[in-house]
């Protein structure tokens, strides 16, 4: 869905910057021949000029009394959108290392015969100690655990 917004956000953008040359074309047509009255700027927006009509959405939007443009409507939705995109990879990412820790943790009380409480502490200490986050210092574990198990197998 974002891709689809951010497509019609460069679209629309692009349509923008080549109506407002138009008007600007427009205008300067017009101030070097004072005679011939010009159109209001939205009706210059909305003339067609062989482009491809602009939606119905589009057009009332540019022609709204509201004041709050199309234009900035969908920059605020993509932005918002993008916010929350990025606060849903950080919360799969905490998700993903909580998830780590509490693997190592399953394996330090088993292996070392502690309780959760202790097993944490353990992994917070080490981590400390190494300079590690705890998710790497977790994952460290769990490597070197399946490493064991495959030379277990072996022997």
């Amino acid at each position: 869905m974002k891709t689809v917004e951010d497509a019609l956000i460069e679209q629309l953008s692009m349509l923008c910057h080549r109506k407002i040359g138009q008007a600007e074309e427009a205008l300067e047509k017009a101030k070097a021949q004072p005679c011939h009255p010009t159109p209001a700027p939205c009706e210059q927006l909305l003339a067609l000029n062989g482009a491809q009509p602009l939606g119905d959405l589009t057009a009332n939007a540019l022609t709204s009394p509201l004041g709050r443009s199309l234009i900035e409507l969908t920059q605020a939705q993509a932005s918002r959108l993008q916010g929350l995109s990025d606060e849903l990879e950080n919360t799969r990412k905490a998700l993903r290392e909580r998830k780590l820790i509490e693997r190592a943790k399953g394996l330090i009380m088993a292996h070392q015969e502690m309780n959760e409480e202790e097993a944490y502490r353990f992994l917070r200490k080490t981590s400390m100690d190494q300079s590690k986050s705890m998710a790497d210092m977790a994952q460290a574990i769990l490597d070197l655990s399946a490493m064991l198990k495959r030379n277990d197998a072996k022997t």
